[in-house]
């Protein structure tokens, strides 16, 4: 028996499903199946985003030990491929250098809690291909076609067509779709909007835009951190520690100015500096697997529109709670304090009077704010000076909580709540769970505010950042939401070498501020839009009505619209059995898609993926349906 299964797009979520049907091979699971696998990528096998190319001050924002490939690395079977990130960065003898990651004995080691540059991500992730393809057991065999899918149509055969760039035509039985970022088409602009220039790759503006140079930077998350990062360190700049503090030694070439701002307003937080990911141990006291099941469910089995303001935050909310009185006990008293706090808080869920027993906690631990924590509701500045004194003082307090030794703080034990419960969370707001203003406001405020928390780049760059506004050179000083139109007077061309001016003024603020600036950087990446995408191989598919976006009530919101086993739904609304798809562009219909798939918190991408390679290889094969893909 035979099964050719093509996978289009080989980042890190193609590579889960190579893995999973290497791995599944070379278990014996389907002794009597050859597998013909075309991989389809036109870059190298594996780096996907993380580009070998990339200047080595764009860091992940997980720390080395938190990342691996191969998703069991308890179980018995360990093969040559079974390496994570800190692993094979000591393998690599890979050392700190004056600051610098090189390959070497001299230098300090790096540890298991250390950000490694994007680059060297890379490095292992195209590791991991060419290993995976050379442990490949006979009767798996692995093609590699560097190209683009431009198109996938019915096969004679009953199977699929995949139509390359390269005018190859590649029959096979299924399509994993595991494309990535793809590019949406330019949205026609407002007459008063500047042209915002793309945040990557950053050499198109640090090697062009001219020095002293006023820049805006749209945003204040993970991309804008990039962007502010290219434009001082990537310019030459350098970060001194002295007394403890970052200074900041310009090399002459930085803009004269940069400004940030962002629609929310709130500034990210850092990860902590030694935590731990503490997913697959900790036990929850409110926020139980019952209580999710209940949110789930009505009294007749049926399945509930949820409000999530209503029903889910409060019980996120409860164990932040939970998390913080018990890390603060624990801190002042000890263990048994810590597990008195816990008990006392369950109960008093259980039995209607929580608000008395947080009152009670706070009085004797010190108020804990949940809700500025989260949506930043205590931030009310009237003037710039205000907002901007307010943004440095949540930086400074958020730095204080990530130094803490171990990830002890009680701040940052809150917030990794919405870590640990990634997984409770998408079981309820995903596949048509929530009610359609719900959805709009989990989407498009609450989601951001769960990725603020969590998702946030390593505390070296918030140190950074309150030393580039110690030197002067960064301003957050517009307040939430600030106007941005475009600069009289201005050019229009397209290149970074031209004028887009723009004036950027408060909103919110009582006493208005406004400031103009030469340049517009955008600091944030667009999800993928199905009806605006720039992909070939969707736009060929939305054509053919093989795939259309999810829809909530009469809205359609971007996302691939998906069975709840990845397929994708046609016009007709039939699924199409034979066509898989995984990963940012499922994002809408699933969510928390935007990362590595590896071990604990991020293993569900591996759960997915295996449940396909399972039922691809019971329909090809005369193995028992539902062999279960373990890796054990």
């Amino acid at each position: 028996m035979r099964a050719r299964i093509a996978i289009i797009g080989l980042g890190p979520w193609g590579l889960c499903a190579l893995e999973r049907l290497v791995t599944t091979a070379s278990l014996g699971l389907f002794p009597d199946l050859t597998l013909e696998l075309e991989v389809v990528e036109p870059g190298v096998p594996g780096s996907g985003v993380y580009d070998l190319e990339q200047p080595d001050y764009l860091l992940m924002n997980n720390p080395c030990e938190q990342i691996a490939l191969y998703p069991f690395p308890d179980s018995e079977y360990q093969p040559p491929y079974a390496v994570g990130l800190d692993e094979w960065v000591r393998r690599e003898n890979y050392r700190w250098v004056d600051g610098e990651l090189r390959r070497g004995s001299e230098g300090a080691a790096v540890g298991p809690d250390h950000y490694m540059p994007r680059r060297v991500m890379g490095e292992y992730l195209a590791w991991f291909y060419r290993t995976l393809v050379d442990s490949a057991p006979a009767g798996v065999t692995i093609h590699h076609h560097q190209s683009t899918a431009i198109d996938i149509s019915a096969g004679e055969d009953g199977g699929e067509l995949v139509r390359l760039a390269s005018g190859e035509a590649l029959p096979v039985d299924h399509v994993i779709i595991t494309s990535g970022h793809t590019a949406n088409r330019a949205r026609i602009r407002a007459e008063a909007a500047p042209r915002e220039l793309d945040p990557y790759p950053v050499d198109r503006y640090v090697d062009t835009l001219p020095a002293g140079a006023s820049v805006a930077v749209a945003g204040l998350g993970l991309v804008a951190i990039d962007v502010v990062t290219a434009l001082t360190s990537g310019r030459g700049g350098r970060f001194v520690e002295t007394g403890g503090r970052l200074h900041y030694v310009p090399s002459g070439r930085e803009p004269s100015m940069i400004y940030m701002y962002s629609r929310g307003g709130l500034p990210f937080t850092g990860k902590s500096v030694t935590g731990l990911d503490r997913t697959d141990v900790y036990q929850p006291a409110i926020a139980t697997a019952g209580a999710f099941a209940a949110l789930r469910r009505t009294a007749g089995g049926e399945r509930p529109a949820v409000n999530v303001r209503a029903r889910l935050l409060p019980l996120l909310f409860a164990e932040m709670d939970v998390r913080y009185y018990a890390q603060v006990a624990y801190q002042k008293s000890g263990l048994a304090a810590a597990r008195e706090v816990r008990a006392l808080l369950a109960a008093a869920w259980r039995d209607g009077r929580y608000a008395q027993a947080r009152a009670e906690l706070a009085d004797h631990y010190g108020a804990f704010d949940v809700d500025a924590a989260f949506f930043g509701s205590s931030l009310q500045p009237s003037t710039a000076d205000q907002y901007e004194g307010a943004i440095r003082k949540m930086l400074q307090d958020d730095l204080n909580a990530a130094e803490v030794p171990d990830g002890h703080s009680p701040v940052k034990c809150a917030a990794e709540v919405m870590r640990i419960f990634r997984d409770p969370i998408r079981s309820v707001v995903e596949d048509g769970g929530l009610d359609p203003d719900s959805f709009c406001d989990f989407n498009g405020r609450i989601r951001g505010r769960i990725n603020r928390l969590i998702a946030g780049p390593p505390a070296l760059r918030t140190r950074q950042f309150l030393a580039l506004m110690d030197a002067g050179l960064l301003r957050i000083p517009f307040g939430p939401a600030p106007a941005v139109t475009s600069r009289p007077g201005t050019g229009t061309g397209t290149g970074t070498g031209t004028v887009q001016g723009a004036r950027i003024s408060s909103t919110k603020l009582a006493e208005p501020f406004s400031a103009e600036v030469d340049y517009v950087i955008r600091g944030h990446l667009e999800l993928p839009r199905l009806a605006d995408t720039a992909s070939p191989l969707l736009q060929a598919l939305r054509k053919h009505g093989r795939i259309t976006e999810l829809r909530y009530g009469e809205t359609a919101v971007g996302s691939v619209n998906l069975t709840r086993d990845s397929h994708p739904i046609a016009a007709d609304g039939q699924a199409q059995e034979r066509l898989w798809v995984f990963g940012v562009l499922t994002e809408g219909v699933r969510h928390f898609t935007y990362y590595v798939p590896s071990p604990h918190s991020r293993i569900r991408a591996v759960e997915e993926i295996g449940e396909c390679v399972t039922r691809i290889l019971d329909e090809a094969s005369t193995a028992p349906a539902g062999a279960a893909l373990t890796g054990a």
